[in-house]
Parts: structure tokens; C-alpha cells; sequence
């Protein structure tokens, strides 16, 4: 899988907040997941709601505005989910390393996310070890027991969008059971009480890809994957259809860092993993 620079999310936030339990061993970290469709739509949750930051203290994502295409076509996503069968992080590894079996650190779900609900979903908690981090993984799981509030079109798929393209209704579904990583050289430095964040920003995302070409309602799926030419060449220079850009879209709209300040943005001087 293609090893990207900067999120679930669109796509996606994951916040990790860790309270250090020895700063020389490990961190207690408990994990949670939501989406960002640009910086300014992740809420500041304690500025809006104070008397609830001291009980969920989290990211939350914002109903993404009205966003464009690579062509400027406004874009509306409606409905944005997607199942996370299990996480790993990687401290032993570097972005450029063969795979080390046996010492990673797994967050075992599955994890049915809506990444624009309000309330991230808790993941649990594990005690992570003091480090520099440069890899997570993240597994997709298609055949999970959903939630009553879950769209019927995430069953039997692990991603699943709705979303309106000038006037035209589009549904993406992905059956997909692979993995995905943000991974890089620079690293997050897991030494103190940290908040770790990966954000799939949904509205990059869509700025990458190229859908002119919809002029109808359509459905996008493994078996109808809606052809076309140089739809996205800022994701993948050779992808010729509409549902490989969205999913290897997903990774290069990703972004893993440390939230310092916790206004749940990755900022200039806040650690961050990098190409």
C-alpha cells in the first residue's frame, strides 16, 4: 500500500490521547476516530460545549461545508463511514523498512465509524511504549455487525460515501479488506502525555480527483468502477477509474501528527510523521 505524508477521513481523524505512566517506558493511550473535510471544519469542542470538555475532552468532526473537484465542481458529502477491523502501530520500523512481525501494538475492533458524527467512538485502551512512531496500520473489515443508525450501503463493505457533484447524486462503497498506513521518516516522539492525531481530510480528498465526468446519478463500487482518464494524478498517476482514486485517495489525504495544543489540528511545530 502506498505510503502517504498527510486522514480516516476523510478522511479521517483519529485522536489517541496518552497520559504517561512512566516517561521511560510506556504510555497508557486510549484511542478514538472522526473526519476532517478541512482544518477549519474540526471543531474546537471545548470551546463550544466548555462544561462538556471536562468529560470528553476529543476531536470532533463538523458536517463538512460545500467543497470542489479538481475541475471546481462543488462536492457535498452527505454520509461518509467506514469499518476498522483492527490498528497497529509500528515502533521499530521506519517508513522505508521491511515489515517486523510480532511487535506491533494492535487496537483490535471491528470499528464501525460515521466520521461526521459528533461523538467519536472510543477504541480502548493499550499501553503503547515510549518512542518515536513512524507507521500506523489500520485493516478494513467488510463483514462486521453494524449499528441500527449505520446507511443499508455499508453492508458487506468497509467504506461507504454519499454525496452530491453539481446537482448529481454519487454512493462510493469499497468491499474492501486490505490495509492501509500513514508512515514517513519524520516521527511523533511518544515520550511525554501526548495527543496523537490522524486526520483524513476529506476535502483534499475530493480536490484531487477529478469528476467532471459525472453528469448523472451514479454508483460507485468494485464492480462498476466508473472508467475515465487522468482522474487523479496528485493520488495515482496510473488509476483509471473513479473507485481506485477514492480508495488509494483515502491514504493520500491522510495526516498523522501530535496535537500539542489539543485544538485538534496538526500544526507548523507540532510533531508530525513525513515522506
Amino acid at each position: 500500500m502506498r505510503n502517504v505524508k498527510s486522514v480516516i477521513a476523510g478522511l479521517v481523524a483519529l485522536n489517541i490521547v496518552g497520559c504517561s505512566q512512566s516517561p521511560t517506558e510506556s504510555v497508557s493511550t486510549s484511542l478514538s476516530m472522526t473526519g476532517s473535510s478541512q482544518a477549519a471544519t474540526v471543531a474546537k469542542y471545548k470551546i463550544q460545549h466548555p462544561w462538556l470538555s471536562l468529560f470528553m475532552p476529543s476531536a470532533v468532526a463538523l458536517t463538512p461545508p460545500a467543497m470542489t473537484d479538481s475541475s471546481g465542481r462543488n462536492v457535498t458529502l452527505n454520509k461518509a463511514w467506514v469499518v476498522i477491523k483492527e490498528i497497529e502501530f509500528k515502533p521499530n520500523e521506519t517508513s522505508d523498512a521491511a515489515e517486523v512481525d510480532g511487535d506491533e501494538i494492535k487496537f483490535r475492533g471491528p470499528y464501525v465509524v460515521d466520521l461526521l458524527s459528533l461523538t467519536p467512538p472510543s477504541f480502548g485502551t493499550a499501553e503503547l511504549p515510549t518512542g518515536v512512531y513512524r507507521r500506523i496500520k489500520m485493516k478494513l473489515e467488510k463483514d462486521a455487525t453494524l449499528p441500527a443508525e449505520a446507511p443499508v450501503g455499508l453492508s458487506g463493505n468497509s467504506i461507504y460515501f454519499e454525496a452530491t457533484v453539481a446537482g448529481n447524486q454519487i454512493t462510493y462503497s469499497a468491499d474492501d479488506g486490505t490495509e492501509f498506513k500513514i508512515s514517513g521518516a519524520g516521527g511523533i516522539n511518544l515520550n511525554d502525555n501526548a495527543n496523537l492525531l490522524v486526520t483524513i481530510r476529506l476535502a483534499d480528498l475530493f480536490k484531487m480527483i477529478d469528476l467532471s465526468g459525472v453528469n448523472s446519478n451514479i454508483t460507485i463500487t468494485s464492480s462498476s468502477r466508473q472508467p475515465g482518464a487522468n482522474l487523479c494524478p496528485l493520488i495515482d498517476s496510473s488509476a483509471a477509474d473513479l473507485y481506485t482514486c477514492i480508495r488509494k485517495g483515502l491514504e493520500k489525504a491522510g495526516k498523522f501528527g501530535k496535537d500539542d495544543d489539543g485544538d485538534h489540528e496538526i500544526e507548523a511545530g507540532e510533531d508530525e510523521v513525513e515522506d
